[in-house]
């Protein structure tokens, strides 16, 4: 991460719900967050969720309030982009959510995000082809920009293949009969910031393979445009950073995953695939135990 924001795991503090780290709270961020006294423990080891908030529905509404009081005082960018939609915070992703938060404010608690990418591909003339779309102007990050054929966060209560099914019928227009076909491939999952705050995010990948005919249809305004490309020219803009950096992942992953890129052309290989895979459910002080039940 940027050492211009002192923001390096090393000096961030863990944001803790109850005696689970969820998240880690940028210092800048810190300054705002510790003024809500009855909702924010400060100590110089940690930022907690006060324990007078015991259940989901309070700890959602109290912080809630102070996201909404936050960007009212207009100090916080990333609360610009507010979305009025929630995502769910888990202490691990097979525990039941302990609070929501505004989209648009996760960033601020350093907590996991999660979302879907489906790559759209087909065959035409013997030669695997990628359906991409180009992000609208109007979208508030990487307008313009090359992203997968559809994507999208999850929201709170919804499951990964609802989201799924869902970005692929409000960005692609897929129908059903298609969205059936939808093949689980794996993560993605990298942490990145900017000035609003640090990301920790999980991409959950899905391929889809199209009918050579088929014709992706925005139906939200999100994407500007589709274009089909062969796998080359996916190659070229990933390296002309054409794409959004997380797409680009996304393709790089689709790239591996069906031998367009190897150790043998690839001599930085081994450590792309590394970066694409953060550990980040033991990235916190939490371990998730691999065959729990």
């Amino acid at each position: 991460m940027d050492d211009s924001t002192g923001s390096y795991k090393q000096n961030c503090l863990p944001f803790y719900v109850g005696d689970k780290q969820v998240g880690i709270v940028r210092r800048d961020i810190l300054c705002h967050l510790q003024k809500y006294k009855d909702v924010f423990i400060a100590s110089s080891s940690k930022l907690k969720l006060s324990d007078d908030l015991r259940t989901f529905k309070e700890r959602s509404d109290t912080v809630h309030e102070v996201l909404k009081d936050l960007r009212e005082q207009n100090v916080l960018d990333t609360l610009n982009g507010w979305r009025n939609e929630t995502i769910d915070i888990r202490s691990s992703p097979r525990e039941d959510p302990i609070l929501k938060v505004e989209r648009s404010g996760a960033c601020l608690f350093g907590v996991i995000v999660y979302s879907v990418h489906i790559n759209g591909y087909t065959t035409k003339d013997n030669q695997l082809m990628m359906w991409l779309g180009r992000r609208s102007n109007s979208r508030p990050t990487y307008p313009n920009m090359l992203d997968n054929m559809c994507a999208g966060g999850l929201t709170s209560g919804q499951s990964v293949k609802q989201c799924a099914i869902k970005e692929c019928a409000e960005e692609a227009s897929v129908p059903k009969k298609l969205t059936d076909k939808l093949k689980a491939v794996g993560c993605v999952s990298h942490i990145f910031e900017d000035k609003r705050g640090v990301f920790p995010v999980c991409e959950y990948v899905f391929d889809l393979h199209l009918p050579s005919n088929y014709e992706p249809v925005n139906a939200d305004g999100e994407v500007g445009s589709f274009e089909m490309i062969t796998i080359e020219k996916v190659m070229d803009n990933i390296v002309l950073e054409d794409f959004r950096p997380c797409s680009a992942m996304i393709a790089l992953d689709f790239l591996i995953r069906h031998g367009f890129v190897s150790p043998e052309n690839e001599k930085n290989y081994a450590y792309l695939a590394e970066m694409m895979h953060i550990p980040l459910h033991s990235y916190f002080t939490y371990t998730t135990p691999l065959f729990s039940r």
